[in-house]
């Protein structure tokens, strides 16, 4: 039997499976501020969005969660259900077994009370914050904020399960304080273990991700009743609301729909009722694509470019620095780069990605990827559109040579002026607050109008 204990700490809550503690803990003082019931329902909300997963790992078809009825619940089915096939395509399962499975299981809550959010208000909202991985993406978030005056504050969630993704961004962190006096607001996230699998001693799957950003944007909660926050903000771009349709079974697959601009919305709605409809949560990025969004950071924003790592160092090749030259992500950031007239050293690397023997990690070059996103038609024609782009402007490299001998440069010269006005566009800002939306998109305009091929 699969159960769930859970309760509120002196500086956050912790959760209790099979006799281990999984306590999520803030810096000192900021729990205290968020009201007494809000702290309630966080603590039975995150005991189920961290958790629900666990029946599909365990193969069992009940859980039981000792404390009152979340009342997300139906936000958190939602989410997990439209995350399944993308799991099962990235676990190698079959989808409509794993939606079985899922829709068969019970969760039963021993108290059936649901404990509502406190009306109370953060008190004088006015910032920003900035769930900042220092990925290109949250990056570009954490600068506009700051150009357009919202005095971001980064929140900062460790996920113990990479293997040296927390050594390089607290180096990282270092750093960035020294330069800005701004440190990174640290939660100790150890929920996060439980869709680790090498410390639960189970193979890998990813069932369990499909809710992080829905976790974080809850999680992130207290920062702002302790830190005067009136958004949280992510780094969705465009390109986070692609799909594709699985070739073996035809189910239609999100590669990452909690990072959707439909589901952002209700990550918006989520955050208003547990801040007393104070709290909107939104992306700065989204009306523009990924080229852009690196572009935008190295060009606008240099001072917080140098800080960019992308990399999930997840490979020995990672443990010294914080690109490891060995993967899909470097290959993609490297590339994106030059294609958009940017030298990848501004960012940090210090190899050549465009040697031959990286050409299994360009997926144009039907190189392989784990990462379902990856195998969208976008993330093809973005590949040719970059390519095409650093041919263009003389980029050296074996790889680049290789793209201008092959049939791939006819066709992006023959696509080039549709491919243009998709990667180099402005897209509708449905996730921008609306009151920062002519601010925010004036820097895109500003941006795009001075982009070349």
């Amino acid at each position: 039997m699969l159960e769930i204990r859970s309760k509120t700490t002196k500086n956050g809550f912790s959760i209790q499976f099979k006799d281990h503690s999984y306590p999520v803990l803030y810096p000192p003082g900021y729990w205290e501020r968020v009201p007494k019931d809000t702290r309630k329902a966080l603590t039975d909300n995150l005991a189920l969005a961290t958790t629900m997963h666990l029946p599909l790992i365990f193969n069992d078809s009940r859980i039981t969660y000792y404390s009152g009825r979340p009342l997300l619940e139906p936000y958190f089915v939602d989410n997990f259900m439209r995350d399944i096939p993308s799991c099962a395509e990235v676990d190698g399962t079959d989808t409509a077994e794993m939606v079985r499975k899922f829709f068969e299981t019970q969760y039963v809550f021993t108290d059936s009370e649901i404990t509502v959010p406190s009306p109370e208000p953060v008190e004088d909202p006015y910032r920003a914050i900035v769930g900042l991985s220092f990925g290109k993406d949250s990056l570009l978030v954490y600068a506009i904020a700051d150009e357009i005056g919202l005095d971001p504050e980064a929140g900062y969630l460790v996920e113990d399960s990479m293997l040296y993704e927390e050594k390089h961004k607290r180096e990282l962190a270092k750093r960035f304080k020294k330069e800005f006096g701004k440190s990174l607001h640290v939660l100790r996230h150890d929920t996060g273990k439980l869709r680790h699998y090498a410390y639960l001693g189970l193979p890998f799957s990813d069932l369990g991700w499909g809710l992080q950003s829905t976790e974080y944007a809850i999680d992130l909660i207290p920062l702002a009743y302790a830190l005067q926050g009136k958004y949280i903000l992510f780094g969705n771009e465009q390109t986070t609301a692609e799909t594709f349709v699985n070739e073996k079974d035809g189910w239609f697959i999100y590669p990452c729909y909690d990072q959707t601009h439909t589901w952002t919305v209700h990550l918006d709605q989520i955050t208003k009722a547990f801040s007393g409809r104070t709290v909107k949560t939104g992306s700065l990025i989204e009306p523009i694509m990924d080229m852009m969004v690196q572009r935008t950071l190295v060009h606008r924003y240099p001072k917080y470019a140098k800080y960019q790592m992308s990399c999930f160092t997840e490979t020995e090749a990672g443990r010294d620095y914080h690109w490891c030259h060995d993967c899909t992500i470097c290959s993609k950031m490297y590339l994106l780069c030059a294609g958009s007239g940017i030298d990848p050293k501004s960012i940090g690397f210090r190899a050549n990605m465009f040697t031959r023997d990286k050409k299994q990690y360009f997926t144009v070059f039907n190189g392989k990827s784990a990462l379902p996103y990856a195998n969208t038609v976008t993330a093809r024609d973005e590949q040719i559109f970059a390519f095409y782009c650093a041919v263009k402007k003389g980029v050296k490299g074996p790889l680049v040579d290789d793209f201008k001998k092959s049939a791939l440069f006819n066709e992006a010269v023959a696509r080039e002026d549709e491919l243009l006005k998709r990667f180099i566009h402005l897209y509708d800002p449905i996730t921008v607050p609306a009151e920062l939306k002519e601010q925010v998109m004036s820097i895109f305009r500003e941006e795009i109008s001075s982009f070349e091929i």
